[in-house]
């Protein structure tokens, strides 16, 4: 297997999101796993080590925000891309700029496939749509 490739973790609580997200991304060549709260995430994260995280904001058990707080103790050159609903509401911009995150790395709910695209670029682990996703 080759160790350069870029290893995404997915979060969140909602399965048909994750799920979507694995599904739309699936052709880019990353190394995917997922999780579907916040402890689970730290785990599978201290374990797989990813590049990057793409996740949900308000889960059970720990909320977005403070998962990536605690993973970047432990991986602080990990990139977060946050789907949120809540994306547009100003306390959730603030959190997400307090963290020293990108603005353009907070993707509203409901999101379009080009928009997930776009932010993994951003973040540095490009990817396009594939005409086999059906989108």
């Amino acid at each position: 297997m080759d160790s350069k490739r870029t290893k995404l973790l997915v979060v969140d609580d909602e399965p048909p999101i994750v799920d979507l997200v694995v599904h739309l991304i699936a052709h880019c060549g990353y190394e995917i796993r997922v999780a579907y709260d916040g402890p689970e995430a730290i785990s599978v994260a201290k374990d797989f080590r990813p590049d990057c995280v793409m996740t949900g904001i308000m889960m059970p058990k720990m909320d977005g925000f403070e998962l990536a707080r605690l993973i970047l103790k432990f991986l602080p050159d990990c990139k977060f891309v946050v789907v949120s609903s809540c994306a547009r509401a100003q306390e959730c911009k603030d959190i997400h700029a307090a963290l020293g995150f990108d603005p353009r790395l907070l993707v509203e709910k409901p999101f379009t496939p080009a928009e997930i695209f776009d932010a993994l670029n951003l973040a540095g682990f490009p990817c396009t749509k594939s005409n086999s996703t059906g989108f």
